[in-house]
């Protein structure tokens, strides 16, 4: 039997072989079948985790049960002792499971993960022992920052990807859109510190389950922190910002991840093309081009220069880094293809166009919609994939759908709209599985 790392090259490099006719799709799938799944260690790891951590959360939730009806009535010292002994029992099985199995990744994970929350349960209860008061923000913040040392010392991702959501959710909560204290922009620093681990666990091995995980809560807390505090000094700017972001996460999801066959592999990918969908659906809209020389931050009146300056500057490379990947990924995969990600480019004209006309906008982008529809079908009957197939049907039938709604059309014409849609999605797929059958 061939080793782990060579069925996986292997199953890496079959979509690539199909595509070039070396191959038949039937074949492929008898090479998979033949050698079955790969990843079994891995889901092995995610159940022995997964339970892990729901024992570790039973256990202690049963404790407090136990000693909550008493509560109250017990001394301070008494509470004390009650509130660090969690804490302590959950650093000693860190420290055992460091010392005695070193090597089990599942182990570190589910005690630091244990750990992770014991410190919070710790922390909230020595306060209400001793009446400490704590603004929600600064808990979060002081929690996270407990747990820092835990990400490197037992190597965890889960405790990580926790992390991140805390400080995600503390820049939201100390800082709104209009605070001119800019406290929200900490988040990017504060993000850095679990950087080198995110890049060693994608080293480690970028399929896993736990890279993954992280990698979708760190692309989610980035795309939102980037609404609290980025575009913020010109009017409308949000909506080229996010076109580049989610452009950014779908090219990156592309380029790493082009090769693995499972959906959950892809996770910025899928994330990114969804969001591009929802972004250039949006944008057919009037709503967001009323932003555009209407609404917006004020910076001489609110924000101190640096922080304008930060602010243009990151949204700047965040755009031009959107646009040379655009670029080269049109140069490698064709026009066609690449008209999926041209939607930065697309908004860049329509915000110029909006300070004129919204009307100029809207048109646009609702061309711009239809054509990627249409590209992105004709490219799945090239290539006979009926999942790009139905996703350019259903961008192209909810545009049809949104326009027929804004319209004064009657609800026969509607009805009968939606029966020709579903009729495309029906015929279309039947077409490309009987040409996909006739080709193998």
């Amino acid at each position: 039997m061939p080793a782990k790392k060579s069925v996986q090259w292997l199953y890496q490099e079959l979509p690539e072989l199909v595509s070039k006719g070396v191959l038949s799709e039937t074949a492929a799938d008898k090479l998979r079948e033949h050698y079955g799944d790969i990843k079994t260690a891995d889901k092995k790891w995610f159940v022995i985790v997964l339970c892990g951590v729901l024992g570790a959360l039973f256990i202690g939730l049963g404790i407090i049960l136990l000693v909550g009806h008493n509560w109250e009535q017990w001394s301070r010292p008494t509470r004390t002792v009650l509130s660090i002994l969690p804490l302590i029992l959950a650093q000693g099985l860190a420290l055992w499971v460091l010392w005695k199995r070193p090597l089990s990744d599942a182990l570190k994970e589910s005690t630091a993960t244990f750990l992770t929350l014991m410190v919070g349960a710790s922390m909230a209860l020595i306060s209400q022992t001793y009446n400490i008061t704590w603004d929600t923000t600064d808990f979060i913040l002081s929690w996270m920052l407990l747990i820092v040392p835990l990400v490197y010392l037992m190597q965890a991702s889960i405790p990580a990807a926790i992390y991140v959501g805390g400080i995600a959710t503390w820049a939201v909560k100390s800082s709104s859109f209009w605070d001119p204290s800019g406290q929200g922009m900490l988040f990017w620093p504060l993000l850095g510190v679990v950087v080198p681990h995110f890049v060693w666990a994608v080293q480690q091995e970028k399929y896993a389950i736990r890279s993954s995980l992280l990698t979708m809560v760190m692309a989610i807390s980035i795309a939102i922190e980037a609404g609290f505090t980025l575009g913020r000094a010109w009017p409308g700017g949000w909506i080229i910002m996010y076109s580049s972001l989610f452009t950014l996460f779908y090219l990156i999801g592309t380029w790493e991840f082009k090769k693995v066959t499972t959906a959950w592999q892809r996770e910025l990918r899928v994330f990114g093309g969804l969001a591009i969908f929802v972004m250039m659906f949006m944008l057919t809209f009037r709503f967001p081009w009323q932003s555009v020389g209407q609404y917006g931050y004020y910076t001489h009146q609110n924000v101190p220069q640096g922080q304008n300056i930060a602010d243009y500057i990151l949204a700047v490379l965040m755009i031009g880094a959107a646009l040379l990947m655009s670029y080269a990924y049109a140069r490698r995969r064709g026009l066609m293809s690449a008209t999926f990600v041209g939607l930065p480019v697309v908004t860049i004209f329509a915000y110029m166009f909006a300070t004129v006309s919204v009307d100029y906008a809207l048109f646009l982008c609702n061309v711009f919609l239809f054509t990627a529809s249409v590209a992105r079908i004709l490219s799945g009957i090239k290539s006979y994939n009926l999942g790009v197939i139905n996703t350019g049907m259903v961008m192209l039938a909810a545009l049809i759908l949104a326009r027929f709604f804004d319209s004064e059309v009657s609800f026969m014409v509607k009805g009968l709209v939606f029966i020709l849609v579903g009729l495309g999605f029906l015929f279309t797929n039947v077409m490309v599985l009987r040409r996909k059958r006739g080709k193998a």
